[in-house]
């Protein structure tokens, strides 16, 4: 029910370490491999593989009823590459915007006897490929740079039945291809138990190739010119003590700027992300309680949509937990999170949507490379 042409749902561009602590990645310490700061990966000191996946459970509640829908998503891929002369090199794949949506009403014209019944359904996602590289300019200070390509495909239907003999149903399915550059920008500081970090996105203007295909068998083929504007991200995190980390990050995208035409009923709004977690490393004591052998996390994050609906904001909020476990001598890793929370909006004929994500992501590394010693 919440999407929106060319703009979709935003998905958090974190491994389940980072969701699992509400998606803050911007300036945290570790071998995280979330994508949100290029200049992150300078925090690897060995090669590493990371697979994450997901599974979502949303319950639609309306005044009709409920209806419960399930998905899975492959979410990410990411490898980071350390080198010489304090280089580290990456590339990486991830779901930018969730592209797939349906909805369906009944509407009542004054020169049609019956309601018009119209159904409107997308299938798709919108995926950046980042080749990224990171360099330490001294121990407080690293910068990097991403080079993302923004690819994707959706499968779009429209259906009018107009319910009666009068007229003749309609019946057209579109297919948008995505396909446009851009360059983001990253940097990380920190000092003492501090850490701050910064991304910014540039702008671009995206040609987007578009097929429709009628119920005739009639094809129409046009290029739409679609802006997608700039992103800026802020991040801190502070070791409140030797096994634990709070950290916060910020997110704006102003789609205001965007030269994209949704129709009479949505608009574009600035989109805004706020997210805040917290991180229980595991105990250094000897023979400590099992709870406390493996990293425990919480967070909350809550976005407001880049568009609105009838003049109303969109929004959702979340309230996610999280865990970790190294095994195989430190060479692999997987993180478990679970998302609780829903979607929804005060424009009339809107439900509420209720949901409950799993997120698992999976890391293999190098295992010939000792670990360096920290002063």
């Amino acid at each position: 029910m919440f999407g929106a042409l060319h703009y979709g749902i935003p998905v958090i561009p974190g491994d389940a370490r980072s969701r699992g602590m509400g998606g803050v990645s911007m300036a945290i310490n570790g071998e995280d491999f979330s994508f949100s700061n290029p200049a992150r990966t300078v925090n690897f000191w060995r090669s590493g593989f990371n697979g994450v996946v997901s599974q979502e459970y949303r319950t639609l509640k309306t005044p009709q009823g409920e209806a419960n829908l399930r998905s899975t998503a492959f979410t990410a891929f990411h490898g980071v590459f350390p080198s010489y002369k304090k280089f580290v090199f990456s590339w990486g794949i991830y779901q930018w915007r969730d592209l797939s949506w349906e909805y369906s009403d009944k509407v009542s014209l004054d020169f049609l006897t019956n309601p018009l019944g119209r159904q409107f359904s997308s299938s798709g996602n919108m995926y950046i490929s980042r080749i990224g590289i990171a360099r330490m300019v001294n121990k407080h200070l690293a910068l990097g740079l991403g080079l993302d390509w923004l690819l994707g495909r959706t499968h779009e239907r429209r259906i009018l039945d107009f319910q009666s003999t009068e007229f003749r149903n309609s019946d057209e399915a579109v297919r948008n291809h995505y396909s446009f550059f851009r360059p983001t920008f990253g940097i990380l500081a920190g000092y003492k138990n501090v850490n701050l970090g910064m991304s910014f996105s540039l702008p671009r203007t995206a040609s987007v190739d578009r097929r429709s295909t009628f119920l005739s068998g009639y094809q129409q083929k046009e290029t739409l010119q679609v802006k997608y504007p700039s992103a800026i991200r802020f991040g801190t995190a502070y070791r409140l003590f030797k096994s634990g980390m709070i950290s916060a990050d910020l997110e704006l995208e102003t789609w205001k700027d965007s030269k994209v035409a949704f129709g009479s009923t949505v608009q574009a709004n600035t989109q805004r992300r706020f997210s805040i977690g917290f991180e229980l490393l595991p105990s250094a004591g000897e023979n400590p309680p099992h709870w406390r052998k493996i990293p425990l996390r919480v967070g909350y994050s809550a976005t407001r949509y880049p568009y609105r609906i009838n003049g109303y904001d969109v929004s959702e909020k979340f309230v996610t937990f999280g865990a970790g476990r190294y095994f195989g001598g430190n060479n692999g890793l997987v993180d478990l999170a679970v998302e609780i929370g829903g979607r929804k909006t005060k424009a009339p004929g809107y439900p509420e949507e209720r949901v409950i994500r799993v997120v698992a992501s999976l890391s293999e590394f190098e295992k010939w490379i000792p670990r360096p010693k920290r002063k």
